[in-house]
């Protein structure tokens, strides 16, 4: 019996600590399409590894209500929100477009642009590696005709996301290639030295 509480009490907890963030003051979710916040869902999936230096236990978001998580490995909730391409980021951004679009006056248009000065400005992928112009090429025709090309800014930060992430994945795949590659070969020569004798 202890035992279950337990477990629902950890449950509850990692509940809680994935629904921290609370969206700022003005910001009107349902005025972000559905296709925007598949989006920025996708760049926050891709920049909490790197945020949490390569792996992250817990990463998820949903598109509808942009509630995510981003747990490390070492079980700590990375801090997203310095960050630029994470929910955080593009939520403030989008705060900041409806505050413009309501504000009738200098005076109410100062308060959005001091208020655009808190959205994130940090580079997630600035220390990672790169990939190839090909690679980003391509994946920014795709991400613009998946998005219906939308703000060139959001294609291009979700491309950037995305093309980083990939470019993470295929290296750690040449690696583990690399890796165990002499393994493999020698198995494979040592079973058809097998079926000759």
């Amino acid at each position: 019996m202890r035992s279950i509480a337990i477990v629902l009490s950890t449950l509850v907890a990692a509940t809680v600590a994935s629904s921290n963030y609370t969206f700022p003051s003005g910001f009107n979710i349902a005025q972000v399409s559905s296709t925007e916040k598949a989006a920025w869902c996708l760049a926050e999936r891709n920049t909490c590894p790197i945020i949490c230096g390569g792996i992250a236990d817990s990463n998820s978001c949903d598109s509808d209500t942009l509630q995510f998580s981003c747990t490390c490995s070492n079980g700590t909730e990375a801090d997203v929100s310095p960050y630029m391409q994470t929910i955080p980021f593009y939520v403030c951004q989008e705060t900041y477009k409806q505050c413009i679009a309501a504000s009738s006056t200098q005076d109410e248009d100062a308060k959005c642009t001091a208020a655009q000065k808190e959205c994130g400005t940090l580079n997630a992928t600035a220390s990672s590696t790169s990939s190839s112009t090909t690679t980003s090429s391509a994946l920014t025709t795709a991400t613009e005709s998946a998005t219906g090309n939308q703000a060139e800014s959001t294609a291009t930060a979700t491309t950037t996301t995305s093309s980083s992430a990939s470019a993470q994945t295929s290296n750690a795949a040449i690696r583990l290639v690399g890796e165990h590659a002499t393994g493999v070969i020698a198995t494979v020569l040592f079973f058809a030295a097998r079926l000759l004798l």
